[in-house]
């Protein structure tokens, strides 16, 4: 697993940083094997200043694995908000990618066994 944060007009303090590490991470344990090989990237900005002076802290993680892309973006008042935010997003995400494959496994399955009963 490898895990990069970038900054854009933003000062990364080596807690912050730790933090985003630590929050981002928990959404892997959801990958099971693929998580060995994921990409994590993290970017963290000042939000734009039109219309949301109030949220600063602007945070977008892209997590790639297994041939899957997960995209997840926040803007809030802080970027520990931000980070749960953004775990919330990709691990619903990753979720909803696992039951989509199960359930059109599951079907296909049903459709092969539906033709080789028509064939007795």
């Amino acid at each position: 697993m490898n895990i990069i944060i970038k900054s854009a007009k933003y000062e990364l303090t080596p807690e912050t940083e730790t933090l985003l590490k630590e929050k981002l991470a928990a959404p892997l344990r959801l990958l099971g094997e693929e998580a060995d090989g994921a990409l994590l990237e993290i970017e963290i900005e000042h939000a734009p200043p039109e219309g949301r002076s109030a949220e600063p802290a602007r945070l977008v993680a892209r997590l790639s694995a297994g041939g899957k892309v997960f995209h997840a973006e926040a803007v809030k008042p802080t970027p520990e908000s931000a980070a749960d935010r953004v775990r919330s997003e990709l691990e619903a995400e990753i979720r909803r990618s696992r039951g989509r494959t199960r359930r059109l496994m599951r079907a296909g399955s049903a459709k092969i066994k539906k033709m080789l009963r028509f064939e007795r």
